[in-house]
């Protein structure tokens, strides 16, 4: 892996400018990875997101540690558009690449929703209120997924590998 190759792990987010050229990357089973591209400026980030929200809890990440993390997708995206200086971008102006959600048990419970599809629709929910256009969804199923943001190019790729066992 070169200087240039960030793999973004769980719970964290990474930012980059096209003249940086960065490549992020996010291994994704449950968790989702929320990709943004704000082209018009060269910008682009990735937060990989372990769970939808917190439970019981007021605030997720507190005061002084807000913006460092990504555990919940509460929390990430806002973070991931002000670490990326886009809270002003126009409406529309800023793209989104939603990948993971996978359901990567064997057996499903009926008692609660699978976690990645939670994790999805808040996502979901939170760039349609940020007004953010999502342009690539490859969610859900039983596969694994690797997010790509190529920062220096502007783009995205989303590769599938199959559950082991």
């Amino acid at each position: 892996m070169s200087t240039r190759d960030v793999q973004v792990r769980m719970c964290e987010i990474a930012v980059s400018t096209r003249e940086d050229a960065r490549i992020l990357r996010a291994t994704l089973g449950s968790c989702v990875g929320i990709g943004l591209l704000w082209r018009a400026r060269g910008s682009s980030g990735l937060a990989h997101c372990l769970l939808p929200e917190p439970v019981g809890r007021a605030r997720a990440v507190p005061v002084e540690r807000q913006g460092q993390e990504a555990k919940y997708v509460v929390d990430a995206l806002p973070a991931l558009i002000s670490m990326m200086g886009a809270q002003a971008a126009p409406d529309g102006e800023i793209e989104a690449v939603l990948a993971g959600g996978a359901n990567m048990m064997q057996h499903r419970t009926t008692i609660h929703e699978p976690i990645g599809e939670l994790n999805v629709r808040m996502a979901q929910q939170l760039l349609a209120h940020a007004r953010v256009r999502v342009i690539h969804t490859d969610v859900g199923g039983e596969c694994g997924r690797q997010l790509t943001i190529d920062c220096g190019q502007q783009d995205y790729a989303v590769r599938r590998f199959s559950r082991s066992g």
